[in-house]
């Protein structure tokens, strides 16, 4: 039997604001379970963006509730956007 890591890898991928806030554009963490432990850490790491707005997708699908992660999702933190 093969042994699997454990660790779970994502990507992070920030737009616009958020992305000055984390000051890149992409980060590659491990260990988040789900989207809210992530965003708690987020929130302990980067203080500002406690008081932004933000909607985030997960492999490209917006969520609105807590989202269980696997190794290689991708989770985007996107500002609001207008159009024009």
């Amino acid at each position: 039997m093969e042994n699997l890591s454990k660790l779970n890898t994502i990507t992070i991928i920030a737009f616009g604001e958020i992305a000055e806030i984390l000051n890149r554009s992409a980060i590659s963490i491990e260990n988040f379970t789900d989207t809210d432990s992530l965003e708690i850490w987020l929130h302990q790491n980067f203080k500002e963006l406690k008081n932004k707005t933000y909607k985030i997708a997960v492999n490209k699908k917006l969520i609105l509730n807590n989202t269980q992660l696997q190794s290689g999702d991708e989770v985007a933190l996107m500002p609001p956007f207008s159009g024009g």
